[in-house]
């Protein structure tokens, strides 16, 4: 398979747009607005908290990949932001393969929680499925993302699917990039 994202924030917005996808969400025109994707480069507390308050107020689940550089086309690592009854929740998820016809999954590092979107479009946690524990699930599914971003890769670039990017101010709160403070 060949590469052509050069990195940066159009391979980001390609992993963000095809874990949506391999989650089982369409690319556009749900009715609701449940769950979100993002990245980051940076998972400092002052951006955590921003994002945990950004779900709260925008009531959205979200999941966000985490790159160690700008350049990178792919995560180093996910994490899951849900909404609970009095609080938000955060945890470290992998995204894995349990079917080759079936939806990605979302578990725990520890495989002891596994999350996958409904057929409402909603997140939801569930008992974990055991196809989760065999090897070479992880795999799989990175490589389904990774030929789903390099296929959308083009699409993006024709701007049929647009990403708001946000920057998180000092005190964590989430403002679109283009009136975000230079």
């Amino acid at each position: 398979m060949n590469n052509s994202q050069a990195g940066g924030l159009e391979a980001h917005r390609a992993n963000a747009l095809a874990l949506r996808l391999e989650l089982g969400l369409p690319a556009i025109a749900t009715g609701t607005s449940a769950v979100t994707f993002g990245g980051v480069v940076t998972a400092s507390l002052p951006v955590m908290e921003g994002i945990a308050r950004k779900a709260s107020d925008d009531r959205q689940d979200a999941v966000f990949a985490v790159y160690n550089t700008d350049s990178d086309t792919k995560p180093a690592w996910y994490f899951l932001v849900f909404r609970m009854m009095d609080s938000i929740g955060m945890v470290r998820v992998e995204p894995v393969c349990i079917g080759a016809e079936k939806a990605l999954v979302l578990v725990t590092m520890d495989r002891s929680r596994q999350f996958a979107i409904d057929g409402r479009g909603i997140l939801r946690e569930m008992k974990v499925a055991k196809a989760t524990k065999r090897s070479g699930t992880l795999a799989q599914a990175e490589r389904r993302i990774a030929a789903a971003a390099e296929a959308l890769a083009p699409v993006l670039k024709t701007g049929a699917w647009k990403a708001d990017t946000f920057a998180f101010q000092a005190d964590g709160t989430a403002v679109p990039v283009n009136n975000a403070a230079a």
